[in-house]
């Protein structure tokens, strides 16, 4: 008992800081170094224990395995750029309504949002399945409505919540069939099932009710249509967290539902809705001109893109899926740095805000063109890679051919939207003379990224050996 609870001591140490947090704040809005502080020191120290703990099972329902170190080792590294992003956020600042900004309870929510994706990643149970998915989604919730008298902010939090509810009860179910089929609520009682124990057509019905409520988390299509209205209206550092931290959990989970699983009539269905995904999310980028309902829509398209390494299965598609990953929680989150410099300049969301501004500071226009070339998977930059992995795991599996036909058409698709930001950058009159502001903690994050764009296009072998040790 006293080694799984030492197993635990990461989102026991989240924990803690969310619960001092919490106490200490004075809702007077005078308290934001000492809330980072404990925030920042909280999560790095989860991190580091997350990353050196021992492969092992804590009470059963988690299990700590190369492939939980490397994704929880992600999640520190996001959630810390999240954090940062808030830091010099305008309507955070300033507080709503004249009243300060509860920096506790905010910072707080986010480290008890940590503890649910910590725990999601390792979870070997439905039941903790369950519970970390509802303590990320409610916590997402709170988050995306923080700003309670922004109208926006608050109708974007009310859809969220409803579509949450809604996508845990299809879980929920398919968890249930789960349980009657195999006596068990243990992944292992189905994982890597060829049928030959199982009743197949049973097994099959209870995942697809279980793909249904992940793809409400995903934003896969058709169970997407929330994500726009959602990033749209919740403050840009929280649509940046929407965009990569509880995906990136939710796939590791699906990695581990779906292992072994190669052959199964189920993998057929997420192929078709990684080539739907993927076509939707594409073509109704085509029509945004608000920068966040465009990467909402650019989200749902990278999430098709990844469905094509569970899909591929096997060491080839594993390793795919990781790659790309932890690429496209760098690219975007960049993209969102820049999105958020530039925007809280202009005080504009739309395209237009983006005009002239290589004239008014060439760097940034740079290196936002690097974040979005890479998210459309240009080659010598870190999307490339990733696109590659996926692409060469998809076709490895003769069947699959045509999932990455459609998957190269639909990068072709994307330049179409992501070149339109970089004609506003460079070739549009700027609607302002002066430079954007960039906050430090915003910088720090750009020149990180930016630099892992870079290096890992053209040095991908540091990528993929790290990989290759989780995924061997």
């Amino acid at each position: 008992m006293m080694s799984s609870v030492f197993l635990l001591l990461p989102e026991l140490a989240l924990t803690a800081g969310a619960l001092a947090l919490f106490l200490g704040d004075n809702g007077r809005g005078d308290q934001k170094k000492w809330a980072f502080s404990i925030a920042v020191f909280s999560l790095v120290v989860a991190g580091i224990l997350a990353l050196v703990s021992p492969n092992s099972s804590a009470f059963g329902v988690l299990t700590l395995d190369p492939l939980a170190r490397f994704l929880k080792g992600v999640l520190s590294v996001s959630v810390l750029s999240v954090m940062g992003f808030c830091s010099g956020f305008s309507a955070f600042r300033s507080g709503e309504g004249g009243k300060p900004f509860s920096w506790g309870t905010f910072l707080g929510m986010m480290l008890l949002s940590t503890v649910g994706l910590f725990l999601l990643v390792s979870a070997s149970d439905f039941l903790t399945i369950l519970i970390s998915i509802e303590l990320v989604s409610l916590t997402s919730f709170v988050l995306t409505g923080y700003c309670r008298e922004d109208k926006r902010a608050s109708e974007a939090a009310i859809k969220y919540f409803l579509v949450g509810g809604f996508s845990t009860g299809f879980m929920v179910f398919g968890m249930s069939l789960l349980y009657g089929v195999t006596g068990s609520t243990q992944l292992s009682s189905f994982v890597g099932s060829t049928g030959a124990s199982l009743p197949a057509l049973p097994l099959a019905g209870a995942l697809v009710f279980v793909l249904a409520g992940f793809g409400f988390k995903l934003a896969m299509a058709p169970f997407h249509l929330w994500a726009p209205d959602v990033y749209e209206g919740a403050p840009t550092p929280i649509t940046a967290f929407l965009s990569v931290a509880p995906k990136m959990a939710a796939f590791g989970m699906l990695i581990r539902f779906f292992q072994g699983a190669e052959g199964s009539i189920i993998l057929t269905v997420v192929a078709l809705l990684s080539a739907l995904t993927m076509t939707v999310g594409n073509l109704g980028a085509l029509r945004q001109t608000n920068l966040k309902r465009l990467l909402a829509y650019s989200s749902i398209a990278q999430m098709g893109y990844v469905m094509m390494g569970l899909v591929a299965g096997g060491a080839a598609g594993g390793q795919s899926v990781l790659i790309y990953l932890a690429v496209y929680v760098v690219m975007n989150l960049g993209a969102f740095a820049c999105v958020i410099a530039v925007t809280e300049d202009a005080r504009s969301e739309t395209m237009e805000s983006f005009s002239g501004t290589a004239a008014r500071s060439l760097p940034l226009a740079l290196v936002t063109a690097v974040f979005l070339l890479s998210l459309t998977g240009l080659p010598p930059l870190a999307g490339f890679i990733g696109k590659f992995s996926l692409f060469s795991a998809a076709l490895q599996v003769p069947g699959l051919v045509w999932l990455a036909v459609v998957g190269a058409l639909n990068s072709v698709v994307s330049l179409v939207y992501y070149f339109s930001i970089v004609r506003h950058m460079f070739f549009g009159t700027p609607r302002q003379q002066s430079k954007p502001h960039l906050p430090a903690p915003v910088l720090a994050v750009v020149a990180a990224a930016g630099a892992f764009t870079l290096i890992v296009g053209v040095f991908p072998n540091l990528l993929v050996t790290v990989v290759r040790s989780v995924w061997p």
